[in-house]
């Protein structure tokens, strides 16, 4: 359409450079000044006078270019198509052009040149300005790129933040009509905020609590809820209806539960969402949540391990024996995981990875991952006995599926000096251990075998742009665990005064921008808080006399095992995260 459009254009140039060759009188002077330039059978040449007019004319181009493109862009809803304005501004200025290299007279032909070039041009611009409550003026327009759209005034779904999705759908056809219904509904503008919003605090998902009073919303920022600003019922269905067109759902349905998702891209970046929902007692509950890449992963010592930890680690994993990592459920035990691949020296030592079929593991440099079927041929026990006639220095297991392979593993250990690194989900290392402990058929060879485990929760980074400094009792330092004589201060989330002050002396209110580091929430980001156990003879002797966490815990405790409290108050005495966060995380102990 774009190529037909501007046939106009393009043929009045055509015209415009064929006429130059034909020309003799282009130009002409009087006798005298003639007689320095070269003169012709009808009449003499000037080079700046072409140059003048090349110049004008290459300018015309550019903004008749515009006005053809622009006009492409809105001419429709805005009463001006390219079809009426290409004329009259192609026309007029091919006139002009025929006359000002006719006329024998320059300065006569000149001024009707200018004005045939750019008035039609002109007159096209104030009239659209006409039509738009907002307008960026000719000096931004002429800025564009060629090719780039202009910058019209935006229909209403157009407006807010700039977001570029790409809806559910098995086809162009279908993606493109989940798209027209989402933008058609009244929420859509709504909707694109929302999303801004959420991106801003870094959200990892957003729920809507629908009643017939109105619409509760909060986030998940960084494992913690925060609160939004309510809207009203009718705002808010107007905003779902437009989330559910997007993610390919029934926008009428409010009690079955549907699941879908989209794509969408930002300033911000891009991003995947999972869209579920469902009717509860009080109405419609709604769960938006991004779906985050795969991230590269981290040695221990970025995870948050202090360097003492990881120099245990390290050579428990470097040696042969069995190193066991464990987090409650969300606490970053995946991420802890590849950390110990990453730790683990996959450079010297020959290292495989025996995973479930449906797993998603990220692809570590010298492992080789083997993938099993249980139930199948392929299961995990004889992949595991295949393996093993390859000598491998190391074998890591996120699950183990039976106890006939959890022996043949702790055999290898002891017999073949090899070094086995298994995952399990628990509260602490303790429970980890236990857990172990008692799925194991053999449990004297699966004591023997381990040497280390390690458990961790995650806590919040105060944001080091708007933390505040506090200062403490010295008995407070003492009890963290830090020097009361070289320290006196620790650091805390910055928060909104109350609303008595937050006004001048004038009564006038205070404005408080959020932090646009951390979207005011006052912390950014999580680290991870670790805890070892270490086992010895004297523990291994308890744990078979009394296989229960608290005497486990206290008795390693007694041997020198520090504890998560004090990993996480060196955190605290670091200024890396507040008193009332670590004492969060460690009440989920």
């Amino acid at each position: 359409m774009a190529r037909c459009n501007r046939t106009v254009l393009l043929l009045t140039a055509a015209v415009a450079i064929l006429l130059v060759p034909f020309a003799d009188n282009l130009f002409a002077q009087d006798p005298e000044s003639a007689m320095q330039y070269k003169p012709g059978p009808g009449g003499y040449f000037s080079w700046w006078k072409i140059l003048l007019i090349a110049a004008v004319f290459i300018f015309w181009v550019r903004m008749a270019d515009w006005a053809n493109r622009d006009s492409m862009k809105i001419g429709e809803r805005m009463s001006m198509q390219p079809e009426f304005w290409n004329p009259m501004i192609a026309f007029p200025f091919l006139a002009g052009f025929i006359l000002v290299i006719s006329l024998p007279i320059f300065v006569a032909g000149l001024p009707i040149y200018l004005i045939t070039a750019f008035m039609p041009v002109t007159v096209y611009f104030f009239i659209r300005r006409s039509r738009f409550k907002q307008n960026p003026n000719i000096k931004q327009y002429l800025k564009l790129k060629p090719g780039e759209a202009p910058a019209a005034e935006t229909l209403p779904q157009d407006e807010g933040a700039f977001i570029d999705f790409t809806p559910a759908g098995d086809d162009s056809n279908q993606k493109q009509g989940n798209l027209i219904r989402a933008r058609q509904s009244d929420g859509f503008t709504s909707f694109k905020e929302l999303l801004a919003l959420t991106q801003f605090k870094r959200a990892e998902q957003l729920q809507m609590e629908f009643t017939r009073e109105g619409v509760s919303l909060r986030i998940l920022v960084d494992g913690s809820w925060h609160p939004l600003d309510p809207m009203d019922r009718e705002s808010g269905d107007a905003i779902l209806s437009s989330m559910k067109n997007l993610a390919g759902l029934n926008a009428a349905e409010r009690r079955a539960p549907q699941t879908g998702s989209f794509r969408f891209k930002s300033d911000s970046g891009k991003a995947a969402i999972t869209v579920t929902s469902r009717g509860v007692a009080t109405g419609e509950r709604v769960l938006m949540k991004y779906e985050l890449s795969a991230k590269e992963a981290l040695p221990f010592p970025q995870l948050g391990m202090f360097p003492d930890m990881v120099s245990q680690i390290k050579d428990s994993l470097n040696q042969n024996g069995t190193t066991i990592i464990s987090a409650p459920p969300g606490c970053g035990l995946t991420s802890s995981w590849q950390g110990a691949l990453v730790t683990a020296d996959r450079l010297t030592r020959d290292c495989v990875g025996v995973i479930d079929q449906d797993e998603i593991e990220t692809v570590q440099e010298n492992i080789v991952i083997h993938r099993y079927e249980e139930g199948t041929e392929k299961s995990q026990f004889p992949i595991l006995k295949t393996l093993l006639l390859t000598q491998p220095d190391m074998l890591a297991v996120p699950k183990l599926e039976t106890t006939e392979t959890f022996d043949l593993l702790m055999n290898q250990v002891l017999t073949q000096q090899r070094s086995v690194l298994l995952r399990v989900p628990a509260k602490s290392a303790a429970e980890a251990l236990l857990k172990m402990y008692k799925q194991a058929g053999d449990r004297d060879q699966f004591l023997k075998a381990t040497k280390n485990v390690t458990c961790q929760r995650l806590v919040r980074r105060l944001c080091t742009d708007c933390r505040v400094e506090v200062r403490v009792q010295p008995k407070t330092i003492q009890q963290l665990g830090g020097n009361p004589k070289t320290q006196g201060t620790i650091y805390n989330q910055w928060r909104l005064p109350p609303p008595d002050q937050r006004v001048d002396d004038k009564g006038r209110p205070i404005e408080y921008p959020p932090c646009t580091t951390c979207g005011g929430l006052g912390f950014i980001g999580r680290i991870a808080v670790f805890e070892m156990l270490s086992l010895n003879d004297q523990l291994r002797t308890l744990i078979k006399q009394s296989p229960k966490i608290t005497t486990v815990e206290a008795a390693a405790v007694k041997l020198g095992k520090t504890t998560i409290t004090k990993e996480a108050y060196k955190l605290v005495l670091l200024g890396v995260t507040s008193l009332a966060e670590a004492q969060r995380i460690l009440k989920q102990q």
